[in-house]
């Protein structure tokens, strides 16, 4: 067995090739253009006999899918446990590559999840709607803006709990401002009108694919989980079976802790925020919705609430219905017991 380590950059990857012996067989720069990828790694793995390793990166996946199939086994590596197995004073892409390759040779890769095409596809549909979220609100900050420098003074809009709304849109439409500003609050309702038709769109193919899936049918029935969280939840999980506990999925969401630990005291403090920030904030927007609807959520949440105060409790919420959501796909079973929350 040969094993390769692989330093990816946009335009070049460097590949280190070493034998079981940790000897260098072969060290090559190589362009990152399809042709030359295949051609490079089917050259090296002729014999069938190529373990190759490359770290997740920015645009890792346009390499992971040209390279995989041209190796006997590609291996994702985690970058920040990786450089604190083989830091260097001296870092470059060739020194790089080798450190990849004696890891891999030792059996000293701390690997990374590399989820399937397919679910890579549907992470990116729900991130494509949520970078519209983002963009609708920016919108309509701007909106608030223009109108606060006008200074609207009419009490009937003012009144209206949605100033985005169809009576609300009727009147920024009719209103008149000074100098550039009607024209300027035109072209961002414009705006403003097209992201929310795309966002219908999105949602509408999102429902389908919520439809058709099992888990998403299962995680649904958790308190302030619908459509679009429960597909969030599924596809950035991806896969419950890599998760040894609910604990396990609660750390790699980042709704865990940090501890500090020196002697006979023991300390924790604010959530780590490390791990899939997506997670995170499917469950804490569950959690604002549970609070509102579920009497014993709300129950939960009071009483911690009450002595730490309300976005510790919410993030405890957070925590509490992942942990559910980790046994109801576990166990492919509906959630029923609000009295979990009781505990």
């Amino acid at each position: 067995m040969k094993y390769m380590g692989i330093d990816y950059h946009k335009q070049h990857f460097v590949a280190t090739t070493v034998d079981e012996r940790g000897r260098i067989v072969s060290k090559e720069k190589v362009s990152t253009d399809r042709c030359s990828i295949r051609e490079y790694l089917s050259r090296a793995n002729r014999g069938r006999d190529v373990k190759a390793v490359m770290e997740a990166c920015y645009g890792w996946e346009y390499f992971y899918d040209e390279a995989a199939p041209c190796v006997e086994e590609l291996i994702m590596a985690h970058p920040l446990k990786t450089r604190l197995i083989a830091e260097a004073r001296i870092k470059t892409d060739s020194i790089d590559s080798e450190s990849l390759a004696q890891l891999l040779r030792a059996d000293l890769i701390p690997e990374a999840y590399a989820p399937s095409v397919d679910t890579r596809d549907k992470k990116a549909l729900l991130r494509y709607r949520s970078t519209l979220t983002g963009v609708k609100v920016m919108l309509k900050n701007i909106v608030h803006s223009v109108l606060a420098r006008n200074h609207i003074e009419d009490p009937a809009f003012r009144r209206l709990s949605d100033k985005f709304g169809k009576k609300g849109k009727a009147y920024l439409r009719s209103v008149r401002l000074r100098g550039n500003d009607t024209e300027i609050l035109n072209h961002y309702l414009d705006l403003l009108e097209d992201v929310e038709a795309k966002m219908r769109l999105v949602e509408g193919r999102i429902r389908a694919e919520v439809r058709s899936d099992e888990i998403c049918d299962l995680l649904k029935t958790l308190p302030g989980v619908g459509d679009i969280i429960s597909m969030l939840i599924r596809y950035e999980v991806d896969n419950i079976e890599r998760f040894v506990s609910s604990a396990k999925l609660c750390s790699y969401a980042g709704l865990v802790p940090r501890t500090y630990s020196s002697g006979h005291r023991t300390y924790q403090g604010r959530i780590t925020k490390q791990g899939n920030k997506w997670l995170r904030w499917a469950m804490v927007e569950a959690a604002q919705r549970a609070i509102v609807n579920d009497p014993g959520i709300k129950a939960f949440y009071t009483r911690i609430a009450e002595k730490k105060g309300s976005k510790l409790a919410r993030v405890a919420v957070a925590r509490r219905l992942l942990q559910i959501a980790y046994w109801v796909w576990k166990e492919r079973r509906p959630y029923r017991a609000a009295a979990l929350f009781c505990v």
